[in-house]
């Protein structure tokens, strides 16, 4: 992800920039972008009911929001030689800022270390995820964007997809569907939606990228700027010693507050990040 300094010229793993004011991603604080048509989604298993608990205010119920996190989770890859596995996820679920009945996912990827070149305690590693809350499963995934090494020379975007234009995803079979791959490079943890182009990252990400088995983290919901669902890692999260957690100054870690995650990025801006958020206008 994006690194803090020239330090970390080539080899920075944390993935957080500015947030702009772009019209793609103008979601107000509250996170409500007026989507009457997402609560009463033939893909949620309670449509017809209200909204029964909306803490994060985003205008979305939140047991909805974390079925839909784990049910629209693309393939995560991590390299099966991979030497710091230890990882969570952090997401934040909104409803898309631009199109009704859609909705955008950021997912922030949590290691407790960094163990490539110019390693450090800490990784922070986010893509994005476009769905279709009226499709269940893999089929409700409209598009994926990765970034890899974010605000450094060695950042690459990866997206694709079903919108026009778009490269379709390569895919992997997790609870019996094929679902897109975002693959995590050998120690590095960057994120990529192209295996060729983590393969072909020999400084920054030597070891490339490899298929393993589907990844089944911990998922936490984040909640919304102002309105958090989660404030401390370890009470309300998975940064414990029982799943396996050592750096304890990553533990009761807020991932709101502004500032670095160990040696890594600023978490806080990992969640509201508009390169994140794809634009979901040529999609089916």
């Amino acid at each position: 992800m994006r690194a803090a300094g020239a330090a970390l010229f080539l080899f920075g793993c944390g993935a957080s920039m500015t947030p702009s004011t772009s019209d793609d991603a103008a979601v107000n604080d509250s996170g409500s972008a007026g989507m009457p048509d997402v609560q009463n989604s033939p893909a949620d298993s309670g449509s017809d009911s209200p909204v029964k608990a909306d803490l994060d205010g985003d205008g979305l119920d939140d047991a909805k929001e974390q079925a839909w996190a784990s049910e629209y989770y693309p393939f995560y890859a991590i390299h099966p030689s991979d030497g710091c596995k230890t990882h969570g996820v952090l997401f934040r679920l909104s409803p898309h800022p631009k199109n009704a009945g859609r909705i955008t996912i950021w997912y922030d990827v949590l290691y407790d270390d960094d163990c490539g070149s110019g390693g450090h305690i800490g990784d922070d590693e986010a893509f994005g995820v476009v769905a279709d809350p009226a499709r269940a499963g893999a089929d409700g995934i409209l598009a994926v964007r990765a970034i890899s090494h974010q605000g450094t020379p060695c950042e690459h975007t990866s997206t694709c997809g079903k919108c026009q234009g778009m490269s379709a995803c390569s895919t992997d079979v997790r609870n019996g569907a094929k679902y897109p791959i975002v693959y995590a490079s050998k120690d590095k943890h960057g994120s990529y939606a192209d295996k060729a182009a983590c393969d072909s990252s020999f400084i920054c990400d030597f070891g490339g990228c490899a298929i393993a088995p589907a990844d089944a983290p911990p998922l936490v919901n984040a909640g919304e700027p102002g309105k958090p669902l989660t404030s401390d890692l370890t009470t309300q999260g998975f940064i414990t010693v029982q799943n396996g957690w050592k750096h304890m100054e990553l533990f009761h870690f807020d991932p709101w507050k502004p500032g670095k995650f160990g040696g890594a990025g600023d978490v806080s801006n990992d969640l509201v990040d508009p390169a994140f958020v794809i634009d979901s206008a040529g999609c089916p």
